[in-house]
């Protein structure tokens, strides 16, 4: 019987977004019949996680494709295994401008197409004056905070950008002129006293964020005030099981058209595929994130 393989972190802080999309997929799987191929999933946390589980797929004979993985840098690492083993993967929320391979589909929109959209919120907003805040991951922060700068000046707005401020330095002191914050990075520890040092300093900054920083125990953490000048931009347009039921749905196409033909599975699935381009905003209210 034809294997699909699932990876996806199911323990540890994004076992809740991970056991989301797995659900989604199941639903897609569990919508095609008895006749469908059999669902290997593997709880993968991290990295090496990642490449452990695409060599086990790649050299199952049975396997014709691989819904994975959550992280980009894990993508990343599972195409470089994948890719040379002809083995179609599917990355349902992964969004690196780095991600690319002959076997790899995203089906999210890329970083740039988010930094796009930010830009363009400013310009609706009226912001003529934007100071880009990343932290020190080569991986996301520097780089999608470099792309947002770079599309404001493409509007012909002014951009500067800095690394997160550190623990013994204040933010009033770089506020100048900026009519609007926007952090690039993940959601760490810190983010709810930056959130809350930026607006004390001055209330009427726009706070934005991108993905990295949309999640649910932040926004709960923002007082009124503050919530109510913060925007975060994601490139999620529907729940996160929506694109683990797409990832699967375009999976089981492909595999109906292609069989256990695996460079027939990736032509199909390649040709099936259209490239996302809409980008959300989200705004919290009662502590919760909800579209603009």
């Amino acid at each position: 019987m034809a294997t699909i393989y699932a990876s996806l972190p199911l323990s540890g802080r994004p076992a809740g977004a991970g056991r989301e999309i797995l659900a989604g997929a199941e639903r897609a799987l569990n919508r095609s019949g008895g006749s469908s191929p059999e669902l290997v999933v593997l709880d993968t946390g991290g990295v090496a996680r990642a490449e452990d589980a695409a060599r086990l797929a790649a050299s199952d004979d049975a396997a014709v494709a691989y819904l994975g993985d959550f992280y980009s840098s894990q993508v990343h690492a599972a195409q470089a295994i994948l890719g040379p083993a002809g083995l179609l993967q599917v990355a349902p929320v992964a969004t690196s401008v780095e991600l690319s391979g002959p076997t790899l589909i995203c089906l999210m929109p890329d970083d740039r197409a988010g930094a796009r959209a930010i830009a363009g919120w400013l310009v609706e907003a009226g912001v003529s004056e934007l100071l880009v805040v990343h932290d020190h991951d080569p991986g996301y922060g520097a780089p999608v905070g470099a792309m947002c700068a770079d599309a404001m000046r493409e509007r012909g707005l002014s951009a500067r950008s800095r690394p997160v401020w550190d623990h013994n330095e204040s933010p009033a002191d770089d506020l100048a002129g900026a009519e609007a914050v926007l952090y690039a990075g993940v959601a760490g520890s810190g983010a709810e006293r930056l959130w809350h040092d930026l607006h004390s300093a001055n209330p009427d900054l726009w706070l934005l964020g991108t993905d990295g920083v949309a999640v649910g125990w932040l926004a709960e953490a923002l007082s009124p005030a503050a919530a109510a000048r913060t925007r975060f931009f994601v490139p999620l347009e529907e729940p996160l099981g929506f694109y683990g039921e797409a990832a699967m749905s375009l999976i089981l196409d492909a595999v109906a058209e292609g069989g256990d033909d695996r460079r027939e599975v990736v032509r199909v699935a390649r040709a099936k595929h259209t490239a996302p381009t809409g980008y959300g905003c989200l705004t919290v209210v009662d502590g919760k994130l909800v579209s603009a």
